[in-house]
């Protein structure tokens, strides 16, 4: 008999879930925000590249993160693996610890803080701290998973959290670098800022949830090759750690790595594609819309690999980033927690849907082709921040009737 989590070991995850249905409300306003202040012009005193780290970070620290947390340690016992012991702690310093670092990376982004005589880069001396929880998740998945999870669930799981721990490499020079403060490190800042969004984003979060819709799929008793499972965990594991160099500027990575770049890009893209091939067909609804855009977002992998001047087209990575973030991890993270808590735990589903197609619809205006259809101007930017509004407010109503 294939063991399932107690009810006693489910209510922390479903408290847990609920409470990150509400931060990502939070983070999701605060990206309203940002197209609010640039629809307006009026800056509410604050800076927009702030903002915008902001928002990222919350959805990274507080919604994404634990909420992959909450799900893992529901399936990792229907997989096999021993309950993650006390998920509720991890959760709630998870939490604290992302909400925690949301006032200072809004108020000065990535600078430093006045604490006395000392100046010190406060936003990044939280976010070190936040890694302390990842790691605080990746012991006790180490302890908990055993040997007994089936082999395509527990690559994906496993290259998942090999990647988060290669994210915290980057995490941990930034501060490093930020305390030297000699400016003769441009290059190394950007590549350790691109080595942590990558390796956290594209393989964390994607192959995290690429392992919840295998386990989903286990549990319902579909067939899925774990061949095929365990050939795209490898490609994917391969290929990001070579990635990030793509959003780096051209001009501070060398030949030969970049070249390493559009490999490692073509790998994932690949890789993902033979990962929604295998896990296409039974899937839920939710999971089907999910993993469409992964698709669209694995060909786009495949065709920056081969023709690289494509990721520096205006407009193109922030629809990409969006289609991948908001579209695949945020609406497999839902699906996710429909499979796992039931309907109620995820009221509205199908609104928030619609309010992420709407969301991804407007970011095509910033894209050439949109634009050349646009009406331009302020309407855009009106449209975009309008177009930002609806997946928060609906994960905010989400979070409240969420049972």
């Amino acid at each position: 008999m294939t063991p399932v989590a107690t009810r006693s070991d489910e209510a922390p995850l479903r408290v847990g879930w609920r409470v990150a249905l509400a931060v990502f409300a939070l983070a999701g306003l605060t990206g309203a925000v940002f197209r609010g202040i640039v629809a307006s012009g009026t800056t509410l005193r604050l800076d927009l590249t702030n903002v915008r780290h902001a928002h990222s970070h919350l959805m990274y620290f507080g919604w994404a993160t634990p909420a992959l947390f909450a799900l893992v340690a529901h399936r990792l016992p229907g997989l096999g693996g021993a309950p993650i012991a006390r998920p509720g702690r991890l959760l709630v310093a998870t939490f604290a610890l992302a909400l925690a670092a949301f006032p200072p990376f809004l108020l000065v982004g990535y600078g430093v803080v006045a604490v006395g005589p000392a100046r010190l880069p406060l936003p990044m001396m939280l976010a070190g701290a936040n890694v302390l929880a990842w790691y605080a998740f990746v012991a006790l998945y180490v302890r908990a998973r055993r040997d007994a999870p089936p082999p395509g669930a527990r690559a994906l799981l496993d290259a998942a959290v090999a990647l988060l721990v290669l994210a915290t490499l980057g995490a941990w020079g930034l501060p490093v670098l930020q305390i030297a403060g000699d400016g003769t490190h441009v290059a190394l800042q950007s590549a350790l800022t691109h080595l942590f969004l990558d390796a956290f984003s594209e393989g964390w979060f994607v192959l995290g949830v690429l392992a919840l819709a295998a386990a989903e799929a286990r549990a319902d008793g579909r067939a899925v090759s774990d061949r095929v499972l365990r050939a795209s965990a490898v490609a994917v594991a391969l290929g990001v750690p070579f990635t990030f160099a793509l959003a780096m500027p051209p001009a501070l990575v060398p030949p030969t790595f970049a070249a390493l770049a559009r490999v490692g890009s073509g790998l994932v893209g690949a890789g993902l594609l033979t990962s929604v091939a295998a896990l296409w067909r039974g899937a839920a609804p939710g999971w089907r819309v999910a993993l469409a855009l992964l698709a669209l977002k694995a060909a786009a992998q495949v065709a920056v690999g081969t023709w690289p001047a494509l990721a520096g087209v205006a407009g193109v990575r922030v629809l990409y980033l969006h289609a991948m973030l908001l579209g695949f991890v945020t609406l497999g993270l839902a699906a996710a927690a429909r499979g796992a808590f039931g309907r109620a735990a995820v009221p509205g589903h199908a609104a928030l849907v619609g309010t992420v197609g709407v969301l991804l619809a407007s970011l095509v205006l910033l894209t050439p082709a949109g634009a050349a259809l646009a009406p331009g101007g302020r309407a855009t930017a009106v449209a975009l921040a309008v177009g930002a509004l609806g997946p928060p407010l609906v994960a905010a109503w989400m979070a409240a009737r969420a049972r």
